[in-house]
This record gives C-alpha cells, sequence and structure tokens, in this order.
C-alpha cells in the first residue's frame, strides 16, 4: 500500500495529499463513511453502524451534506446519505500517536456541515494535533421529537456519539491518540459539546473540552414542545392530524427536501421577532437507547467532569438584530414600540428565572433611552448576554461550586476591520461577532470564494491566529493551554476559582489577563432591588 492508503476496522481507504496554505503538506481523508445512510426504515432513527466494503474506499472527495436550506447559498441542498467524517493529520505513523481534536460544527441544529467550506485544517494542523471534523443529521432530521417511543428524538446527537465511538475504534490507525481525544465546538456546536459532557452515551469517549459561544443552559440549547411544530408541518404539507403514529408516517414518507421546506417556512414564521429554531435536542428518555433521560438542568448540575476551556466574543450580539432583517431607523423603530415581542419563550423563560420582566430588562440596559439606530450596539449587548453569555456564566459558575476539573474562561475580542461575518451581514458595530473567532482557527474555503485572502504573515490577523491555536492545540496535548513547562512569551492563563468574579484570558492580538464580573450577579441584583 502507499502512504495514502490505510486499513481500519471497516476496510482499506485511499485518502490524498494536499499542500496547504501554510506551507506544509498533510494526507486528508475525506468522506469517510462512520454510519448507514439513515434512509427509509432508519430516517428519523438511531443512527446505525457502518458495514464493512470490499475493496479500497476512496477517500479523496467530502461525502453529501445533510439535508439542509444553506443561509450563505440560499438554496436548499444535502442528502439524506450523508453521515461522514473527515480526518486530517501530517503525519500517520503509527509509532507517534497524536491527540485528538474532534470539531462538532454549529448552525443553529440546521444547517453547516463538517465539510471545509467553513473548516479548512491548514491553522489547527501547524500544530502537532490529528484533527477529525464530521457531519450529524440537522433540522427535522435529525432533532424531530414527538415525545414517544416512535421519535423520542436527539438522531443529530447521536450520529455525534457514533462519530466518537468510531474515533474509539479506528482512530489509531490514522496516527492518532484514542486516550487523548478533545472535543470542541461553536455555537450549537458547543451546546452540543455540553450535553456530550452530560450524557451516559459520550461517558469516557473524550477526555477534555471547548466550549465556544454556547451552553447547555443557553436559551437556543432546547425548544419547549417540539411535538407542535411537527403539527404545523405536517399542516404545511396538508394533513391534519396530532396522532403520533400518523405524524410518524407522512413525515417518514414525504421527500426530504419537501421536509426542509417545510421547515424553513416554519422556522420564519416563529423567527420574525427573535432568533428560535423549531427542532433541536430534547429529553428522550421514551427512548430504548436514550441520549439525555433527564432534564439538562439536572444533569449538568454537577459540572463538566474533564478540563474544560469555556468562553465567547467580546460581542456575540452583533447578529442579534439581524433578525430584524436590516439595521434600518424603521426597524428599531418598530423594535422600541414591540420590545416585549423581541423575546423568544425560552428567553421568557430565563428572565422569570431571575423573577425578571422584558420591561425590567429594558431598564437595564438602555434606562429610559428609546431605542434606536444609534444605541444599536446597547441592543446587541443585551441580545448576546441573554442568547449567550447568562448560560455560559451559569457553566462556569457550576464548574467553580462542584470543584468539577479544570476550567478555563477566555474572552474572544479581536476586531478586525474585516470581518467576514459582518461583511456578509453588512455590520459596522465594533466588537468581536459571533463566529468571528471561526476565522482564525480554520482557514475555510468561503473565504476564498468571498473574495477574502488566507491570513498572511506578519498581519495582526496571523498574530491572533497563532495565539489561538497555540492555546487550543496545547490544551488538547496538555490539558494546559499555557504549560509552564513550554517556553512560551505568554503570560499564565489561570483556572476560574471564584463563582463571583472570573478570571479571564481576553485573547487578542495580545493575551491579557482579566477578571470580569459574573452575569448571573447583575440580573440578581436587579431582581432585588425591584422585588
Amino acid at each position: 500500500m502507499d502512504k495514502t492508503t490505510i486499513k481500519i476496522e471497516n476496510g482499506l481507504l485511499r485518502g490524498t495529499i494536499i499542500h496547504s496554505d501554510e506551507g506544509y503538506d498533510y494526507y486528508a481523508f475525506k468522506g469517510v463513511p462512520y454510519g448507514k445512510p439513515p434512509i427509509g426504515p432508519l430516517r428519523f432513527k438511531d443512527p446505525v453502524e457502518c458495514e464493512n466494503w470490499s475493496g479500497v474506499r476512496d477517500a479523496t472527495k467530502f461525502g453529501n451534506v445533510c439535508v439542509q436550506f444553506d443561509i450563505m447559498m440560499r438554496k436548499y441542498l444535502g442528502s439524506e446519505d450523508c453521515l461522514y467524517l473527515n480526518v486530517y493529520t501530517k503525519d500517520i505513523s503509527p509509532d507517534n500517536l497524536k491527540p485528538v481534536m474532534v470539531w462538532i460544527h454549529g448552525g443553529a441544529f440546521l444547517y453547516d456541515s463538517g465539510n471545509d467550506m467553513h473548516f479548512g485544517p491548514d491553522y489547527l494542523l501547524r500544530k502537532d494535533i490529528l484533527l477529525v471534523t464530521f457531519n450529524y443529521r440537522v433540522g427535522i432530521m435529525g432533532f424531530l421529537c414527538l415525545d414517544d417511543e416512535i421519535a423520542p428524538g436527539n438522531q443529530g446527537l447521536k450520529d455525534q456519539a457514533m462519530v466518537l465511538k468510531w474515533i474509539k475504534k479506528n482512530i489509531k490507525y490514522f496516527g492518532g491518540d484514542p486516550d487523548n481525544v478533545t472535543i470542541f465546538g461553536e455555537s450549537v456546536g458547543a451546546i452540543s459539546a455540553h450535553y456530550h459532557a452530560v450524557s451516559p452515551m459520550s461517558k469516557g469517549l473524550f477526555h477534555k473540552i471547548i466550549l465556544q459561544s454556547g451552553s447547555a443552559f443557553n436559551p437556543g440549547a432546547r425548544v419547549n414542545d417540539q411535538k407542535k411544530f411537527a403539527y404545523k408541518i405536517c399542516t404545511f404539507l396538508g394533513k391534519y392530524s396530532q396522532d403520533s403514529k400518523q405524524m410518524f408516517d407522512l413525515l417518514s414518507k414525504t421527500d426530504a427536501l419537501r421536509l426542509v421546506q417545510a421547515q424553513e417556512h416554519i422556522r420564519k414564521s416563529i423567527a420574525k421577532f427573535h432568533a428560535m429554531v423549531p427542532f433541536s435536542p430534547s429529553i428522550d428518555n421514551k427512548s430504548k437507547n436514550p441520549f439525555l433521560p433527564i432534564p439538562v438542568e439536572e444533569a449538568a448540575a454537577n459540572g463538566i467532569d474533564v478540563p474544560a476551556i469555556i468562553g465567547y466574543n467580546s460581542r456575540e450580539g452583533i447578529c442579534y438584530p439581524n433578525n430584524f432583517k436590516a439595521f434600518s431607523k424603521e426597524s428599531f423603530s418598530y423594535l422600541d414600540r414591540n420590545f416585549d415581542k423581541t423575546f423568544n419563550p425560552r428567553i421568557l423563560e430565563l428572565l422569570k428565572s431571575y423573577n425578571l420582566k422584558p420591561k425590567d430588562i429594558r431598564e437595564l440596559y438602555f434606562n429610559d433611552e428609546k431605542i434606536c439606530l444609534d444605541n444599536c450596539h446597547i441592543y446587541a449587548d443585551m441580545g448576546g448576554d441573554l442568547q449567550f453569555v447568562e448560560g455560559i456564566h451559569k457553566a462556569i459558575r457550576i464548574q467553580v461550586q462542584k470543584k468539577s476539573s479544570p476550567t478555563y474562561l477566555y474572552k474572544f475580542s479581536y476586531d478586525d476591520e474585516i470581518s467576514t461575518s459582518k461583511s456578509i451581514l453588512s455590520l459596522e458595530i465594533p466588537g468581536a461577532c459571533h463566529f468571528d473567532e471561526i476565522e482564525y482557527l480554520f482557514n475555510g474555503e468561503f473565504r476564498k470564494l468571498g473574495g477574502f485572502q488566507s491570513l498572511r504573515k506578519g498581519t495582526p490577523g496571523y498574530k491572533v491566529m497563532e495565539n489561538l491555536t497555540n492555546l487550543w492545540s496545547n490544551f488538547a496535548i496538555y490539558g494546559d493551554p499555557t504549560p509552564a513547562f513550554l517556553e512560551q512569551k505568554c503570560i499564565k492563563w489561570k483556572t476560574v476559582d471564584d463563582t463571583r468574579n472570573f478570571t479571564c484570558m481576553n485573547i487578542n492580538k495580545e493575551l491579557k489577563l482579566e477578571i470580569i464580573p459574573n452575569i448571573e450577579e447583575k440580573y440578581k441584583a436587579v431582581s432585588s432591588k425591584i422585588n
């Protein structure tokens, strides 16, 4: 066999050697199946391990993305046959097993994939790690929940767990260490990773975790009463029944792209004023093989029992006002008059847990000011705090209280003059937007398609990329982002050890350790003042 052909448990794979933008060569094995195609009777079911194959399987091209509505290209695409993963490494020698980093993509549980459109490996593979990316079922195909044994939900999370099991059995053949696995993800990828940290199904399958801009405590981590959204889709398709079996039969027989079209119609109707998705993780205790048998608040109450990096970007909520289609005087005037409508049911639940109402939040952030284009950055801060920061701080606080494992908090604050996210959305608010840090971990093809160059040595952006990939890879290798025995020109990143004031690494062109207050305390103080 040549160097690009290896044998795994299922058979032979032929990969390829790619010359990176960073000037080195690496091995890429793309489109490797980890589960049977979830088609026909396997639609909406738990994933099934893929069968062995004869001959040499081509692993030089990415597998199908899962069926979805691509919000960037504004079109429906993908296939139900989509359970594929990708392995990248500079060295496939089994004599020197490398730490494994497993990326879980975001995308609101509705879209995206593990392909290199957003997640090219060039930056991370500068370090001595092996990278795995993968697809998992999204939207109704991955998270249909009828709250019964017919469709208990969480198929997409079980896909992810199957990837971790595949890695346990096969990654050694690529030169990866199955006993040194770090899972990391952004947005709902981070939410997914947090779910794995508290799920009995994923126990022992990974050893470190990085949560970027998401936790299982965030409002977007789950949706109440998902069965009603399945009913709405059936109604859209012309079937008026709330009987689980009848709904399941209709959804099982309907063309997959047609289902996603119906899903997009429902999503738009419920997201008119706020960010909300119809299908996401749920309690699946009706399943014979549950992923999350108890409420996540209960499951996560004891914290994450592996070393963790958890954090967010300095102005996550910049994308939040984009739910109003555009930054305009008219849109913010409407927002000012209809403020309460901007809060989805999960946000209202969050406020209720602090004994707060929307008017209290408005007073906290805006005082007596009208909401307008001139202070839209305040609205972005409010949205980011409620959608992301509060749930992340809650996770950090639990880590400290339970003394679960070493936990590091970060804030990514680099605000490039050319932010791809803000450029696409035509936004000019200062601060690091949701998704902005991704450009300093991965060299995605979408940058090239959008006319953006890869990061160039000697630029501030390249320095940020070096900082971020150094910290992440050190953590994956050693369990410590700034190990003392490495001769590094950076400060020591200390773990969080207080529940009210958090030690935090501010990641920018330079690294800076600072203390930030737990936002839970701010909301509690407001509640105490008015109640």
